[in-house]
């Protein structure tokens, strides 16, 4: 009797310690997501491709994961747009309100043709992967200042390896026995550098080596018309085959257990490849055969045995193959099986071998970024057993579902995909004001969104683009995510995922079994639970508003002033001032400021015992360095060539921009003729806030000499200005000494006699109003400014007096879309409208009763023209509408 009571205290205080163990796991896991939200970017962009010249245009849109509500979160979000070569040409940050920001990238007649790439991320998604944020590949090409087409390939020659490029004029012309200068970068590798001659078809080739892996090649030469051109190509590694990839359903194939196994083909370019694909044992005996999709992707459930070899080959429609071995199949493991394309429920089958049939406690939950959406209970006391996750209040997208023994620990773990169309798909329709169009016709849209319940508040945030069909290159449409595809798939999966949209091309019936295959094939990942139970801090907070910090420090000393007060003043309105004190570090910072780019600040120190003799030590912005692209397939080289009809297009349109005076043309000439050269005796790398030379009189350095002390050379050549004790002061006020500025830093007026003459460039004064107001209270009493010949004259023997002057990145201040409108009197008329993008809205609110409108004119081209809208609603669901508008001749 002892010994059954005892029994049965022990199986109860196991049972509480299970109980109590998944309580704190689903506890940690609601922790975990509460401390780390999930924040998603996507952006609307006008069009697919651009020609330098042209605006690039986008709305941006900011929610949080899984649900995709707007954030309230950040409040800035950064925009770049990356080279071909992996630079970050441009930077913008971008304000967000309720989730929802506009932008635009203007690009410059000088920019050179390729794969360039957009990524955006506010700061709280540093805590994430780099991979994580959103981006996405556009090509541009270049008519402006760039005339150049080029064709490139890879060419074996016998054992060698050739890449070969032709070069002509967009006309045709080769360009002949031309000097190219070449740049080599292999991956991992040293760049090599070297020069090459095109021949007599206006062609090069350089020889890539045996051990060359891939890389880039950046070109630099001169056109027929003596521009200077620069082209960037990608080089694959000319070894790669076309390849199979296997993926079992949970990592590994176990012995005689049936188990869906992924096949992926892909073709040397990273892109998918159709093939039918066939197993078999060692002895031959055919195991499966099927087919893949055009996405180079399929699956097959495979029961294998132990101690076998089974080999898969991929069979091509021109009759190539290629093969791979099938990974070794364990004696002892488990199975998670899914079936995610029921109506009502993912049905989801643990199976174990023999020796792991235990009868102890299973768990499965489902979950998202560490948000537990449902949790189950189940004792292993067989082969096999199975959980139903109810579909109904699962959010849409990619979730995890993971098995966890009695003691917490993952041992299967599976993506699946659920998809619920009437609490996801915001349904979107489209009336327009006439039936038919002709060109320079006004066309009015109007919008509606629809709600299954009839009572909800049908506020959505919209943005609309109109494009003209013939101008774009449609056929780059399906490898672009949509804000369906971004928000619900391609943002939470890692690596390339080829065509997006693919799955998404009817959003009332998407392809659920082929997703399905897609988490299988690119969604398996083992994730790691300790950062789940992780209670470490974000490094990054949400971004409310910009930041200037810094460090105040000793002067010339490493020592940091506690207690300093610190203060800033915007040099556009001196009255504005913000005070705070370092902390016991010398810290300091500004936080949640809103101001215009390129607005310019003074920084002061005052320690509490150093006074302005200390050391100001502005932090720079942390920016993530710009990652390989995961969109790789999708950099493509000649990209003149590819969008040949596209960029003659832009070129026609720009000019007609340009002769109505809508644009000016920006090129950079190589060699310049100058008749007449206006000059200034201010040195180029002056600091004067004005500009250099902007000043009431400018002193320069064939003016000093001669004398002992550079106080001496100064005191009767400065206007209004008498020297005491080699201290200046202004004739306009005389109780206190001007303030000197050396290379951009603020001096004691006593330590112009520490100056050497003979380091002097140029000396400015600045006594009238108009010079000193931009130095606020420090120009009260007249500034000098004095610039040394190096521009950078300032050493120990010159103790600075706590003040610097700064430029941080602000707020872009978005500009205006050019609407042409017909229907009334215009300061700039087209001659001819061969616009591309016809009309951009990105700041469309649908009102309680769900409508809005928006209008354009067409332009003077007949043909199709596309609608995109795209939005999202106050309570998370995603509109995506296309609609096509024919547009005839008057």
């Amino acid at each position: 009797m002892y010994a059954k009571l005892l029994l049965l205290v022990n199986c109860l205080l196991f049972a509480l310690l299970a109980s109590a163990q998944i309580d704190q796991t689903l506890q940690k896991l609601d922790t975990y997501h509460e401390r780390h939200i999930k924040e998603k970017i996507y952006l609307h962009l006008d069009k697919n491709d651009y020609s330098a010249g042209e605006t690039m245009w986008f709305k941006l849109y900011c929610t949080t994961a899984p649900f995709n509500y707007l954030s309230n979160m950040s409040k800035i979000a950064n925009v770049e747009l990356i080279s071909p070569t992996n630079k970050i040409i441009k930077s913008i940050k971008i304000p967000i309100t309720l989730g929802l920001s506009i932008g635009d990238f203007n690009l410059p007649d000088t920019l050179e043709e390729g794969s360039y790439r957009v990524r955006s991320f506010t700061r709280w998604m540093q805590n994430d992967s780099v991979a994580n944020f959103y981006e996405r590949v556009v090509p541009i090409t270049n008519g402006r200042s760039d005339h150049i087409i080029t064709k490139s390939e890879l060419v074996k020659n016998g054992t060698e390896n050739m890449f070969q490029i032709n070069l002509k004029t967009i006309q045709g012309a080769p360009l002949i026995n031309n000097n190219i200068s070449y740049t080599l970068q292999p991956n991992n590798n040293k760049e090599k550098s070297g020069r090459l001659k095109s021949n007599d078809n206006g062609t090069i080739a350089l020889e890539l080596k045996d051990d060359f892996k891939g890389g880039t090649l950046s070109l630099q030469f001169l056109s027929l018309d003596k521009r200077r051109i620069l082209k960037s190509f990608v080089i694959p590694d000319p070894n790669n085959q076309n390849s199979i990839q296997i993926f079992p359903e949970s990592g590994e194939l176990v012995n005689n257990i049936l188990s869906k196994t992924g096949f992926k083909i892909l073709s040397p370019n990273g892109l998918g490849k159709k093939a039918k694909i066939k197993v078999v044992e060692e002895n031959q005996t055919t195991v499966a055969d099927f087919e893949t999709n055009s996405l180079g992707m399929g699956s097959i459930p495979l029961v294998l045995q132990t101690g076998k070899k089974y080999v898969a080959t991929a069979l091509f429609e021109d009759g190539s193959s290629t093969s791979a071995s099938l990974p070794p199949v364990q004696n002892s493991g488990y199975v998670l099986t899914v079936n995610s394309v029921l109506k009502d429920k993912i049905a989801a089958q643990l199976s174990a071998t023999a020796d792991l049939v235990n009868g102890k406690d299973i768990y499965l939950i489902a979950q998202y970024n560490g948000l537990v959406l449902h949790a189950a209970k189940q004792k292993l006391n067989g082969a096999e057993i199975l959980f139903n996750i109810p579909k109904k209040n699962l959010p849409s997208g990619v979730l995890q579902l993971s098995i966890l023994t009695d003691q917490m620990i993952p041992i299967v773990e599976r993506l699946v995909f659920n998809y619920n169309t009437t609490s996801t798909l915001l349904p979107v329709s489209v009336e327009l004001n006439k039936l038919s169009f002709s060109t320079r016709d006004k066309v009015i849209a109007n919008l509606s969104v629809k709600y299954e319940d009839s009572d909800t508040t049908r506020f959505a945030a919209l943005s609309a683009s109109v494009v003209n069909l013939s101008k774009v290159d449609s056929t780059t449409d399906r490898y672009y995510s949509s804000i369906v595809s971004e928000l619900l798939l391609k943002s939470d999966l890692r690596g390339f995922i080829e065509r997006p949209n693919y799955y998404f091309a009817d959003l009332t019936n998407i392809k659920l079994t082929e997703l399905d295959n897609l988490m299988l094939i690119q969604g398996w990942r083992k994730l790691d639970w300790k950062n789940y139970t992780s209670t470490a801090t974000a490094a990054f907070l949400p971004e409310k508003g910009l930041t200037i910090a810094g460090t105040i420090k000793k002067t010339a000393r490493k020592a940091v002033v506690p207690n300093a007060k610190v203060t800033i003043i915007p040099t556009s309105n001196m009255l504005l001032s913000i005070d705070t004190l370092t902390d016991n570090n010398g810290r300091f910072s500004f936080d949640e400021l809103l101001f215009a780019d390129s607005v310019k600040f003074i920084v002061t120190g005052d320690g509490p015992k150093e006074k302005k003799r200390v050391d100001i030590v502005i932090d720079n912005p942390l920016t993530p360095p710009p990652n390989a692209s995961k969109d790789q397939p999708l950099l493509l080289n000649d990209i003149n060539s590819t969008l040949l009809t596209q960029l003659k297009n832009s070129q026609q349109f720009l000019g007609e921009l340009e002769a109505a005076g809508i644009i000016e043309k920006s090129i950079r000439l190589e060699e310049v003729q100058v008749n007449r050269v206006r000059t200034t005796k201010a040195d180029k790398n002056s600091r004067n806030l004005n500009g250099p030379g902007n000043a009431d009189q400018v002193i320069s350095a064939d003016e000093l000499s001669g004398c002992a002390t550079f106080a001496q050379c100064l005191n009767g050549r400065l206007n209004g200005v008498i020297f005491r004790n080699g201290i200046p002061y202004s004739t306009r006020s005389m109780n206190s000494p001007m303030q000197v500025v050396l290379d951009g830093m603020y001096i004691e007026p006593e330590q112009i006699d520490m100056i050497n003459t003979a380091d002097i460039a140029s000396v400015e004064v600045l006594r009238s109003i108009g010079n000193t107001a931009i130095y606020g209270m420090y120009g009260g009493n007249g500034v000098i400014v004095i610039t040394s010949k190096s521009g950078d004259a300032i050493s120990s023997s010159y103790t600075p007096t706590g003040i610097v002057t700064i430029t941080p990145k602000g707020l872009y201040v978005p500009r205006t879309f050019f609407k042409p409108q017909y229907d009334a009197t215009i300061q700039h008329k087209l001659t001819r409208d061969l616009r591309t993008t016809i009309a951009w809205e990105p700041n469309l609110i649908t009102q309680k009763e769900g409508k809005t409108h928006f209008d354009f004119f067409t332009s003077d081209e007949p043909g199709t023209y596309k609608l995109t809208v795209e939005g999202i609603s106050m309570d998370g669901k995603i509109a995506h509408l296309e609609y096509l508008i024919e547009v005839k001749p008057q």
